[in-house]
C-alpha cells in the first residue's frame, strides 16, 4: 500500500516532469489506464489520453511554462495542490491569437491514486478569467460614472 506522503511525492514528480521540463512520457507511466479527467478542456476527451494530449498541448502553447507548488495536502487516496503557473502565451490559448504576454495564473488540483501509487483520477480549478484579462483577452470593463 502507497502512503499519502508517497502520493504527494509523485504528484510533485509528475509536475516537475510533465509540465515544468516537458517530459510528456513520463504521464504515460503516472497514470493508470483507467484515468478519469473530471476537468478535460474543451474538445478533450476525459480518459488518459485526453490529459496527455492536454499536457502536450499547454507545453506547445507556453513553452516556457512554469508551475510553482505553493501548498500541499495528502490524506488518504487524494493529494490536493495549490500553485501558480507563469509563462508567455506565445503560441495563443485555444481559439484565440497568440499575446506574446506574461501570466501569472492560479491553479488548485486534487489528484486521487489506486493502492499501487497510479493516478486514477484528477480535477482542477484555474483561473482562467484573471489570465485573460492579464493577456487582453477580456473586454475592459465599463468605467463607473
Amino acid at each position: 500500500m502507497v502512503t499519502p506522503e508517497e502520493n504527494a511525492a509523485t504528484v510533485r514528480e509528475l509536475i516537475q516532469r510533465v509540465l515544468n521540463e516537458g517530459d510528456i512520457g513520463f504521464a504515460e507511466k503516472a497514470l493508470s489506464e483507467s484515468y478519469v479527467e473530471r476537468a478535460p478542456m474543451p474538445g478533450s476527451t476525459a480518459d488518459k489520453a485526453g490529459a496527455i494530449a492536454m499536457f502536450t498541448m499547454m507545453r506547445q502553447q507556453t513553452p516556457d511554462m512554469h508551475i510553482e507548488v505553493e501548498d500541499v495536502i495528502a490524506s488518504g487516496n487524494k493529494v490536493a495542490v495549490r500553485s501558480t503557473m507563469t509563462g508567455t502565451d506565445t503560441n495563443g490559448m485555444p481559439g484565440m491569437p497568440p499575446t506574446g504576454k506574461s501570466f501569472s495564473m492560479g491553479a488548485i488540483d486534487v489528484f486521487t491514486f489506486d493502492d499501487a501509487g497510479m493516478n486514477t483520477e484528477h480535477y482542477g480549478v484555474y483561473d482562467m478569467m484573471g489570465t485573460m484579462a492579464q493577456l487582453g483577452l477580456l473586454p475592459a470593463p465599463p468605467e463607473q460614472g
